[in-house]
């Protein structure tokens, strides 16, 4: 993930806010501008479809001019505009299916049932624009696992721990208490580790899923991508579920999920696996 812009001075915040609210656009957009690819990035997290993200991001920009008067100095700007978006996303989440923990394994083994979808997949694979990024589809697991918590919950996760806001910053922007904040901060981490530790091989030799290292040898050789035999906690660390979780998030917080070299194949899986879910929802399968 990209390094973030840093914030205004607050007293040149304050400044151009005060400029804005007068209808200086101008000020609106210095305002503005700076946090429009750090909240698309989290956006895009949270609801893993790029169009969903792009127009998520334009209401946040319309919502953020409307309601700006409403806007109160005690929270910074950025902490105000991740706010609003959060609350978009929660919106937005809160009217679909939620994940089952082995959604993506369901919807590569009917892939693999269907030699149409086989083929589809070997096409795109094979697009002059895409190279396997194995760092990135430990990120789009990471996005993947977290439609399986509640989106209060995945929203504590990646503003926490990916985006690095503060307990207290992050506990605003979600409109909690602190101590509930934590609290559910801690659930989501526990069950995000129990969930990888019998899920993922790169961590676990008996993990159920190896996709990561399967679709890196499904691709021609010339488009794997560096290797990753493993997640690996930092010389001198102990390896521990909690050490192995921080691995992957530092994996995670670098990756450019939102628009690397894997985009085309993980739009496509997002696809299948979103129509898969609300399918099951539905009641259209088991």
């Amino acid at each position: 993930m990209a390094t973030e812009p840093q914030p205004q001075h607050r007293a040149e915040e304050h400044a151009l806010v005060d400029r804005a609210r007068q209808g200086d656009n101008d000020a609106f957009a210095a305002l503005f501008d700076p946090w429009r690819q750090p909240l698309f990035r989290f956006i895009y997290r949270m609801v893993t479809h790029h169009q969903d993200a792009e127009d998520l991001q334009q209401e946040v920009l319309v919502r953020a001019f409307q309601k700006l008067s409403s806007y109160r100095r005690e929270a910074s700007f950025k902490s105000w505009l991740f706010g609003i978006a959060t609350h978009l996303c929660l919106d937005h989440l809160r009217a679909r299916q939620r994940w089952r923990v082995d959604a993506q394994l369901v919807a590569e083994r009917e892939v693999h049932q269907d030699a149409a979808a086989l083929d589809a997949l070997r096409g795109l694979l094979s697009s002059p624009d895409f190279s396997f990024d194995i760092r990135e589809h430990i990120a789009f697991c990471f996005a993947c696992l977290g439609r399986t918590l509640e989106p209060e919950d995945q929203a504590a996760i990646l503003l926490r721990e990916v985006l690095g806001f503060t307990n207290e910053e992050a506990a605003r922007i979600v409109e909690l208490s602190e101590p509930v904040f934590r609290h559910r901060l801690s659930a989501a981490r526990a069950k995000l580790i129990a969930d990888y530790d019998g899920l993922c091989q790169l961590i676990n030799k008996t993990g159920a899923c190896w996709q990561c290292r399967g679709l890196r040898e499904f691709v021609q050789e010339d488009k794997r991508g560096p290797d990753l035999v493993q997640i690996a906690v930092k010389p001198g660390i102990a390896v521990t579920p909690e050490t192995l979780f921080e691995a992957r998030l530092d994996i995670v917080r670098l990756a450019d999920l939102e628009n690397g070299v894997s985009r085309l194949m993980h739009t496509e899986f997002f696809h299948d696996i979103a129509a898969q879910e609300q399918r099951r929802g539905a009641g259209q399968e088991g």
